[in-house]
């Protein structure tokens, strides 16, 4: 192989990781991330950070701020994102 041959394999792979890695992000897979109440609110819902953001999520039970929760992201879909029971 010349030079020629590997720099054109080599922004084949580049652009194949990229590729790869925006199919993985957007696929339909549970993600789970640990995370931590930091505000109760008054109706029944938390404020808690996860996934590197902060979420008002709802939840039955009693929840304090400090509380490490597990937060689910069903399928990938950030609008039914839930605090996961403990239960």
């Amino acid at each position: 192989m010349n030079g020629r041959d590997v720099e054109g394999l080599r922004l084949f792979v580049d652009k194949l990781y990229i590729a790869i890695g925006k199919m993985i992000r957007q696929s339909g897979f549970d993600r789970t991330s640990v995370g931590q109440v930091i505000k109760v609110n008054g109706d029944g819902t938390y404020d808690v950070v996860a996934f590197s953001g902060t979420f008002t999520l709802p939840y039955k039970q009693t929840l304090k701020a400090g509380d490490v929760v597990r937060v689910k992201l069903p399928q990938n879909v950030w609008k039914d994102i839930y605090i996961e029971s403990v239960e």
